[in-house]
């Protein structure tokens, strides 16, 4: 425990509260603001994207060393110097970076959850354009993945949801998904349902009323629970 405690210590830079502001170098930031390290092998330093995936474009680049990070979201999964990760950090006035670049002392969440996701408002974007539609029943898991730019990545929903369960990132039966989650159901064995959720009760999907369309959760039967995409 205390070996922990002591590698904890040494990798993640605590700030100190000054009246509910935390003071780093003299400058004041959020209390709950997080700081981290950024480590790449070619010491080149980090793409600063304009959104959480590497399809948003570049702002800039964050040197190797010491970064303040005020949010962190999930977004498209990336393989950097700490391993796979989902988080992606926002640096103040800048952007976002994959926090598999950066060493917080921890592969979870050590910064409050950002206001915004880019990405996940040009997945729900992508389902409004098509409301109505019906080109994709019968292939929930194919338009989740196409919502987000992606394809071919899960057979189907059900073995999405399955390896979310088996990576202990499946939130069971909890019916307040957060925006860009994806929702599912177990449905249509053994294919499963998936949609994406809206963040505020709802979420688009194939198959309402025999369409893509939008709906109030849990609508379907069997509602499974919610996870992050892992693609």
């Amino acid at each position: 425990m205390r070996t922990a405690l002591l590698r904890t210590v040494i990798r993640v830079t605590v700030t100190a509260l000054i009246g509910g502001t935390a003071v780093v170098g003299g400058v004041a930031l959020p209390a709950h603001a997080a700081t981290g390290t950024v480590v790449t092998d070619s010491g080149a330093g980090v793409t600063i994207r304009s959104g959480n995936a590497t399809t948003f474009g570049s702002v800039g680049t964050q040197p190797n060393g010491p970064v303040t990070i005020d949010c962190q979201l999930y977004g498209e999964p990336v393989t950097g110097k700490f391993g796979r990760s989902l988080i992606w950090d926002h640096i103040p006035g800048k952007g976002y970076i994959s926090d598999a670049y950066v060493d917080t002392g921890s592969s979870g969440l050590v910064a409050p959850l950002c206001p915004t996701n880019p990405r996940a408002d040009k997945s729900i974007a992508w389902y409004s354009a098509r409301n109505g539609s019906t080109a994709f029943q019968g292939y929930c898991e194919m338009a989740a993945e196409n919502s987000y730019g992606k394809t071919g990545i899960y057979a189907s929903a059900k073995a999405n949801w399955n390896d979310a369960v088996n990576r202990g990132a499946a939130h069971r039966g909890d019916l307040n998904p957060p925006k860009g989650a994806l929702v599912f159901w177990d449905l249509a064995a053994p294919y499963g349902h998936v949609g994406v959720a809206r963040g505020d009760g709802y979420f688009w999907a194939t198959s309402v009323n025999g369409r893509i369309g939008l709906a109030r959760l849990p609508y379907f039967s069997n509602y499974l629970g919610w996870a992050w995409p892992n693609f």
